[in-house]
């Protein structure tokens, strides 16, 4: 019995560090490196509206923030073992952003050197709309069309 409880112990003191791990956060639109101590089977992702992840190499994940929100990453290795598992934080725009409130809608600008207007998920639909239009036929008019 004792060599049962210890091994459960061991077990659960292992397991423990993953369970109290800080979240992990990227941004909307945005990729980060993931780099896990075992060889990834499978992995899981929550909601894949919030987050998308690529498998790079066995060892190595690129997670992408797709929307404001949260979710889960599990991962497994090849005997079906959680190797990895946390909650995904996906947050806002980097300290060169600016959002503007105005009344029920919100405005995004990259502001690097000047603010521009750019699409971010949250936006006022005409906001967001007519931004994206202006990227488009920008890429459009780049390819010649």
């Amino acid at each position: 019995m004792t060599t049962k409880f210890f091994a459960a112990l061991a077990l659960a003191l292992a397991l423990a560090p993953a369970a109290l791990a800080d979240p992990f956060s990227v941004k909307v639109d945005q990729t980060v490196t993931l780099k896990i101590a075992g060889a990834a089977n499978s992995v899981i992702i929550g909601n894949a509206t919030v987050a998308d992840v690529s498998v790079h190499d066995a060892r190595t994940l690129l997670v992408t923030g797709k929307a404001f929100g949260t979710t889960n990453l599990t991962i497994l290795d090849r005997g079906g073992n959680t190797i990895y598992t946390n909650q995904i934080v996906v947050g806002g725009e980097n300290a060169d952003g600016l959002t503007i409130i105005r009344g029920q809608g919100a405005y995004s600008y990259s502001c690097v050197d000047k603010c521009r207007a750019t699409p971010m998920v949250g936006d006022a639909p005409e906001h967001f709309s007519s931004t994206m239009s202006t990227i488009t036929g920008k890429n459009r008019t780049a390819k010649g069309e």
